[in-house]
């Protein structure tokens, strides 16, 4: 099925001007750069810029199991909205938002299906631009999505889910390790002095 057939597909929000990081106290919202879309499919919502665009926002804001993908750059990668804390999160024009239909596609199967080797080859295959590729939303309507039960797309999803914790907890493992092992070279230089 095309995935315009099991889901809404939108742009996020256009920016006329330079996103400002206006900070915590006086942004209206949170909002998802490119940057925040990691290559693995992790959607990184701990560093995200508190904006306070003009206009009406509403129409913008993301919702628990929306899917966000990359449309220009080296990889085309998605995240998925699992929770909203606090602020309302929106995103720029720069990035999809697709909306599943829940009777066809479960969300997370989706993600994980666009970010697979297959997804990911096919997504690459339809991109446009030599030196940036870039994927129009018109292009990504038409993309064809393998579909197995609901039942399958549920275990795929648990999969998913579960894989997707791990990689959490391993790059703060890792980031916690490098200061780690920065920390100790420093004081072996600082020795020296």
């Amino acid at each position: 099925m095309t995935l315009d057939s099991i889901a809404e597909i939108r742009l996020g929000m256009p920016f006329k001007s330079a996103i400002q990081d206006v900070g915590e106290e006086q942004g209206s919202c949170y909002l998802i750069q490119t940057k925040d879309i990691e290559p693995n499919g992790i959607l990184n919502l701990e560093s995200l810029t508190p904006v306070m665009p003009e206009g009406n926002t509403e129409k913008y804001y993301l919702y628990p199991n929306d899917i966000v993908l990359r449309l220009r750059g080296p990889m085309f990668s998605a995240g998925i909205i699992d929770d909203i804390k606090g602020k309302p999160i929106i995103t720029s024009n720069q990035i999809a938002v697709i909306r599943c239909n829940e009777n066809f596609i479960v969300p997370h199967y989706l993600h994980w299906y666009i970010n697979s080797t297959s997804g990911s080859q096919y997504i690459r295959s339809i991109s446009e631009g030599s030196s940036i590729s870039k994927i129009s939303l018109k292009m990504l309507s038409k993309i064809n999505i393998i579909l197995p039960s609901i039942t399958e797309q549920i275990k795929i999803s648990k999969i998913n889910k579960n894989w997707n914790k791990q990689k959490v907890i391993y790059n703060a493992l890792m980031k916690n390790g490098d200061v780690l092992f920065n920390g100790i070279c420093e004081s072996i230089i600082n020795e020296r002095k």
